[in-house]
């Protein structure tokens, strides 16, 4: 019974995660149709920590940063400001002062997207991901949980055999 409603909230998550990142992409769908297209200009960038190892107690481990360009276009004479969404280390990908193609939405000049692909689509095609393996670890739960136990159930057996 346990497991049942376990099984159903990841499903529900799923769902959840699923419907979220769908709204996320019609939102960059909208933004691409109804956009016009821009050329920014990455004028800095910051560092941002991404994860670290460093354990309690410990003097010592690592940190691993990233760094977000902040892309600056001008639309009308105003100048807006994005800041971009990095998988990664940059560095490579952008430089100060390079030329970035943007999508912006003519009645909201403030909010724009970079024009690349992982840019655009790397963060709702891992979400999608996420979704559909919560859902099938979800829908599995009772034979993964019997498994599991019929696994550690031999192991031990075979030490007492």
């Amino acid at each position: 019974m346990k497991t049942k409603i376990v099984s159903r909230f990841l499903q529900i998550l799923a769902l959840y995660f699923f419907l979220s990142t769908s709204y996320y992409v019609l939102g960059r769908i909208f933004t691409i149709r109804d956009g016009e297209k821009i050329n920014g200009k990455v004028v800095t960038s910051y560092k941002e920590l991404d994860y670290s190892t460093q354990t309690s107690g410990k003097r010592y481990g690592t940190s691993h940063y990233i760094l977000r360009p902040i892309i600056q276009y001008q639309i009308n004479g105003e100048t807006n400001e994005i800041h971009g969404e990095i998988l990664g280390e940059v560095g490579k990908e952008y430089q100060i002062g390079q030329s970035v193609p943007l999508y912006y939405l003519p009645n909201q000049p403030s909010y724009a997207i970079i024009n690349t692909f992982s840019e655009l689509w790397a963060k709702p095609i891992q979400s999608f991901i996420w979704s559909i393996m919560i859902f099938l670890i979800g829908t599995f739960l009772d034979k993964i949980i019997k498994n599991i136990k019929e696994k550690v159930s031999a192991f031990f057996n075979s030490f007492l055999l």
